[in-house]
């Protein structure tokens, strides 16, 4: 065999290995408070505004059943970088700012003889001694970074001593101290570039310039964790000014201020996005994308709540979906479907496993992770039901609180544990049948006790297998103390302010039938105010989802007939009652099930006739109304199998025709799936022999043709090294002196 075929081969597998082994970038977007519903993903609002977020699901896929694994914040970052429910790490509250430092969850020596549980005390570091998704990264080559909030811990704790190269701006509080917009006491390093600007559209900024720096010297993992939206509240005045144009008494969503955030926090995402274009690396880079907790409606601005997570229960500190139920991306280019969405229950603590096997790097052998690696629903194989915990024992007299807390969801059912609060038994039980009531209304748990028990058990295995600190009786509680009406009803500083206490506010009772219709189906709305002075009128409005014609059928009654629709849609309707003093708002949700559409996928071509050996590039295009995970295979009668390489969702492919095809002509049939239903098309080109030609060939084989030849492989291998290779280098920066 001739040096140049040697050389051909070695050629071969250089580029395709560098094609396939070259490591992918890593970045985790966290969000701070911010909801299941505080954004458009879901199409669930028109009054705020996160166009980057769209931007990025149609990247990826968008996960419509995200959960984390505590409705706190310090809990959750903490079971995003180990892996571990707080049951295990024993994170259970937010109070990592605070002197005292425990690294071992404990139970305290008593409690107010009002409570029936002595609820544990939460640790209040990150221990370094457990690995994180940052420290394994880093070991295996990985130039790391963090950019906003932390919130697990000081130094020796912080994210310096967790992996992490560089944090910006090295600050251990829970929130962004005196505000969002410049200047910034928490960081004063970062000196304003503009007056009033924003921390996180800052932050986004320096997190581009980072990764510029960086990405010619091997991978890279950034965290950028905002500060964006927890409190205080306050936004650029002119962005308020923006939504107080678009406010409206029917919308969800009604605080300007809130709205303002978001945009903020949209705003930097926006900038990471443009950045990774700029230096084409979209498509080298895995990101993941959500929220600590669900979103904050216990905080009061003015006279409405911050936020509201309808049609979701409770919010940040509940064990109710509200507190736990976020928006989540992930983008993980040739892996997920673009611009797909999936149903599948996922958590928080699912990230760690899911990157590390991903990027071919073994999971921690010195950890337990309680996550599981979910990639097969990038191509929509669900796994098997299993167990999704959320590990809150505290004691947060917030709306819709409960007594200290264990919660388990499974296969549609969701079982909450408040420790020792039963009646009749030891503890106190709320069961619900997530699929049928969304807002958890209807405790099912007198009517089920079979799955009570059934749940139960499985809420008691991890708590057992993770070695959990969880609330005891406690043994100075005086019987009868405890007000069980007082549950879920919130501390005064919670409570919205009364605007006539001789004037109570108008009650607005609205419900649907049926609060799930399909196609052609109809519901009923029905809808009445009572008010003290009998003045009071209502009035309503579709606020989300497709517009539907709204029959009134008798006073108080209204007819939906579910529209076509091709992903689950909420249609949501705002009723508005107000009297001489007081204005009160009600919302009925209805959700329209998708009809089945079956994928397409289109083939083109500039050429229709290619030559032996050569190959014709296609260009590839696949669409899906359900924004289900696709799959796309290709097969033909002429080609052999192992001469077709698998085709792309989306773009170029190329096929090559072998010199000794005997063939006039090809034709391929692409076949793509969402699962269930799939369509084909046939591509058709014609084949010509080669044409002739002159042969120039020297007798001299070792002349300089051959010599830039093998120049080329060992440039190919200096770059393939410095792509592959571990750089452990520290890489300064312009504000890199945090480390």
């Amino acid at each position: 065999m001739s040096k140049w075929k040697y050389g051909v081969i070695f050629l071969a597998f250089i580029v395709t290995h560098l094609a396939h082994a070259e490591p992918k970038n890593v970045i985790v977007i966290l969000a701070d408070d911010l909801g299941w519903n505080d954004t458009t993903l879901f199409g669930n609002d028109q009054f705020l505004e996160t166009p980057n977020l769209e931007r990025l699901a149609e990247q990826g896929m968008l996960y419509t059943h995200s959960y984390t694994n505590n409705p706190l914040c310090s809990p959750n970052r903490a079971s995003i970088l180990t892996g571990q429910t707080p049951a295990r790490h024993g994170s259970i509250q937010p109070l990592h700012h605070l002197d005292n430092v425990r690294l071992v969850a404990d139970l305290p020596n008593s409690a107010p003889s009002n409570r029936m549980s002595i609820a544990p005390h939460t640790v209040t570091r990150l221990d370094t001694s457990i690995p994180t998704l940052s420290s394994v990264l880093k070991q295996h080559g990985y130039q790391t970074a963090h950019f906003g909030k932390w919130h697990l811990g000081a130094s020796p704790y912080s994210p310096l001593e967790h992996g992490f190269d560089i944090d910006i701006p090295h600050f251990d509080g829970a929130g962004p101290t005196g505000g969002f917009l410049a200047p910034w006491d928490f960081a004063p390093n970062l000196q304003p570039q503009t007056r009033g600007e924003h921390i996180d559209e800052r932050l986004a900024t320096e997190a581009g310039n980072w990764m510029a720096e960086v990405s010619q010297d091997g991978p890279f993992y950034l965290n950028f964790w905002a500060f964006s939206v927890h409190s205080p509240f306050n936004a650029d005045p002119d962005l308020v000014e923006h939504f107080v144009e678009k406010r409206s008494p029917y919308n969800i969503q009604r605080s300007v201020v809130y709205a303002a955030m978001v945009k903020h926090f949209d705003n930097a995402i926006g900038t990471l996005l443009d950045k990774l274009e700029e230096l084409n690396l979209t498509e080298d880079t895995i990101i993941i994308f959500s929220s600590d907790n669900g979103g904050n409606m216990y905080s009061v601005l003015g006279n409405i709540r911050a936020t509201n997570n309808f049609p979701l229960r409770g919010g940040k500190a509940t064990d109710f979906d509200g507190g736990i139920r976020v928006p989540t991306i992930i983008s993980w280019p040739g892996k997920t479907t673009p611009n797909s969405i999936s149903s599948t229950p996922i958590q928080s603590v699912d990230f760690m496993p899911t990157l590390l096997e991903g990027l071919g790097i073994p999971l921690p052998s010195q950890s337990i992770i309680d996550g599981q690696d979910i990639s097969n629903t990038f191509t929509g194989n669900s796994p098997d039901p299993r167990p999704l915990i959320n590990f809150f024992p505290v004691n947060a007299v917030v709306p819709d609180w409960l007594p200290p807390s264990v919660t388990v969801q499974y296969d549609g059912w969701k079982l909450i544990r408040s420790f020792e609060y039963g009646q009749s038994e030891r503890h106190l039980y709320y069961l619900y049948d997530l699929e049928n009531d969304v807002g958890e209304t209807t405790n099912l748990a007198a009517e089920y006790p079979s799955k009570v028990h059934e749940l139960d058990l499985l809420i008691q295995q991890h708590l057992d297998e993770a070695n959990a600190v969880v609330p005891i009786a406690n043994p100075n509680y005086r019987s009868g103390t405890f007000d069980y009406s007082s549950i879920g009803n919130p501390a005064e500083h919670w409570r919205l302010p009364v605007v006539d206490a001789n004037n109570a506010p108008p009650q607005i009772t609205a419900y649907a039938s049926e609060q799930r219709i399909s196609e052609g189906q109809q519901t009923s709305i029905r809808f009445y105010v009572e008010d003290a002075g009998n003045n009071a009128s209502v009035n309503y409005r579709q606020v989300t989802g497709p517009e539907v014609e709204l029959q009134q059928t008798e006073p108080g009654t209204l007819l939906i007939t579910g529209p076509t629709v091709y992903t689950e849609t909420i249609i949501t309707l705002g009723f508005v009652a107000n009297d001489s003093v007081n204005t009160s708002v009600k919302h009925v949700a209805v959700f329209i099930k998708p009809v089945e559409s079956a994928p397409t996928v289109d083939v083109t071509s500039d050429t229709s006739s290619v030559e032996k050996g050569k190959s014709i590039e296609l260009n590839i295009t696949t669409a899906d109304k359900n924004r289900e995970p696709l799959t796309l295979a290709v097969s033909s009668s002429t080609v052999p199998e192992s001469e077709l390489t698998a085709p792309p969702l989306q773009g170029s492919y190329d096929v090559m025709i072998p010199a000794d095809f005997t063939g006039d002509s090809v034709t391929l049939t692409f076949t793509v799936s969402d699962g269930t239903l799939q369509q084909s098309t046939d591509f058709t080109f014609s084949v010509s022999a080669p044409a002739a030609v002159v042969d120039n060939t020297s007798n001299n084989s070792s002349g300089g043709g051959t010599v830039r030849f093998w120049q080329l492989i060992v440039l190919l291998m200096i770059v393939w090294g410095r792509r592959t290779g571990i750089s452990q280098r520290v890489v300064p920066g312009r504000l890199l002196s945090e480390k």
